[in-house]
């Protein structure tokens, strides 16, 4: 519905997917040289007894002390979560809240760590999205970070996008530009390549080898650094 926003993991979401989804992060099922995780991700829609409300359970193999529980609450104009991380007498616990609609919002992302007694992630984000290009400014690490990214999709046929992403560290004074593309070359196989302005380039190839089962190769190379070795990995991913 038009009137209802998404929750703040959405935030940014589409260009973040773009240029670091599958590189270096690990997916739900994740294989590679002789280290072995599994986590998976578990639904549960309550919309029967609250309407709009759904919980979310995270478990991981073999550092179950990471699974997480989360509800979460999707109304007209509003999106909460709220959840606890670390299966522990002292857990993390989350909540995020926005406001808006499906075209803009405007959200926060708080994370209150019990053992020390302090807030550990404390993140605000505005977004605007359409079926072709979104956008959003995010402020994040407490403050320290500014990140402002686009996505824009060319052909929804070949999954064609494009997407950037400008960050700005205010205590090093650093600002860095990260661009990327990605393209279906044939169905069911996509090719990724990114590149940003310290000199790190990455390139991805995936197949779905069948429904809901990905094969990664993908690797990265520090130009800046030509003498160190190029980073390689392959995955197997099951996702939900």
């Amino acid at each position: 519905m038009a009137y209802r926003p998404s929750f703040y993991l959405e935030i940014g979401r589409k260009a973040r997917d773009l240029l670091y989804r599958d590189y270096t992060e690990q997916p739900p099922m994740h294989y590679h040289y002789g280290c072995c995780d599994w986590s998976y991700d578990l639904a549960l829609r309550l919309g029967e007894h609250v309407p709009g409300i759904s919980a979310v359970l995270r478990f991981i193999v073999p550092d179950p002390l990471s699974s997480k529980v989360e509800l979460r609450y999707l109304r007209d104009f509003l999106g909460i979560t709220a959840g606890v991380e670390g299966m522990t007498t002292n857990p993390v616990m989350s909540f995020s809240g926005v406001i808006g609609s499906s075209v803009v919002s405007l959200g926060t992302d708080l994370a209150f760590d019990t053992i020390l007694k302090n807030f550990t992630k404390c993140n605000a984000g505005l977004s605007f999205s359409s079926p072709i290009v979104s956008a959003s400014l995010t402020l994040e690490d407490k403050g320290d970070t500014a990140k402002a990214s686009c996505f824009g999709l060319i052909n929804p046929l070949t999954s064609t996008a494009i997407a950037a992403e400008l960050k700005h560290t205010f205590s090093q004074n650093e600002t860095s530009l990260t661009l990327g593309a990605q393209h279906e070359v044939v169905p069911l196989t996509v090719i990724k390549a990114r590149a940003d302005t310290t000199g790190k380039v990455g390139a991805l190839f995936q197949h779905q080898l069948v429904s809901k089962i990905f094969l990664t190769l993908a690797g990265d190379v520090d130009i800046k650094e030509l003498k160190a070795s190029p980073t390689i990995g392959l995955s197997l991913a099951l996702r939900p």
